[in-house]
């Protein structure tokens, strides 16, 4: 199964300093600042660990930040429709891309889209592609934010959340504890 990571190991100085079409971002790297990896690198380890194609498009990525099948690097890059197609993706692009990430990702034909993002920050990133013209079923159908309700803390256990997330999607699963999926209290209300 193939995961393409919209990612950025800098994060934007101001609103999303970026030039696109539909193919091709072009980044203001003047607009970016710092040097952090978040949690990209950790969900692409886990889904590589787990045998899963991947993809992480990252601007500013340096050899080596992304255990991955593919890396697209470089602050003009291309990502065509197929790369997303039939994928799963995450996006965590760190406020410098996330319109054109989402809207890439849905256009593009992936089959669920998780995003890394506050609701406070989907409120202006949802406004912005509805007035695109993307239809608010689609929206709707967003993973945001992203992950299981662990109580994650750490950037590991936020990459751990989401990667779960997935597997639910994936597999069917409810996302419930297996002692309530099972029936633990029944079971131990037959015992006597």
């Amino acid at each position: 199964m193939k995961v393409v990571i919209f990612a950025s190991s800098k994060e934007a100085e101001m609103e999303e300093p970026v030039f696109c079409d539909r193919d091709t971002v072009n980044v203001d790297a003047s607009k970016c600042v710092g040097r952090s990896l978040g949690i990209a690198p950790f969900i692409a380890k886990y889904l590589k660990d787990l045998g899963f194609h991947v993809t992480v498009v990252d601007p500013f990525a340096e050899d080596n930040y992304y255990e991955a099948d593919e890396v697209i690097r470089g602050t003009t890059f291309q990502v065509p429709d197929e790369v997303v197609k039939d994928s799963y993706v995450i996006v965590a692009t760190r406020h410098v891309y996330d319109t054109w990430a989402i809207m890439k990702s849905i256009l593009g034909g992936a089959k669920e889209i998780a995003v890394v993002m506050s609701l406070k920050r989907a409120q202006i990133i949802l406004k912005r592609l509805m007035q695109a013209g993307i239809d608010k079923e689609k929206l709707k159908a967003l993973r945001l934010p992203a992950g299981l309700d662990i109580g994650a803390k750490s950037e590991k256990e936020i990459a751990l959340s989401i990667v779960a997330e997935l597997f639910t999607v994936i597999r069917g699963g409810t996302g419930l504890p297996l002692r309530e999926v099972k029936g633990l209290e029944k079971l131990v209300d037959k015992i006597e």
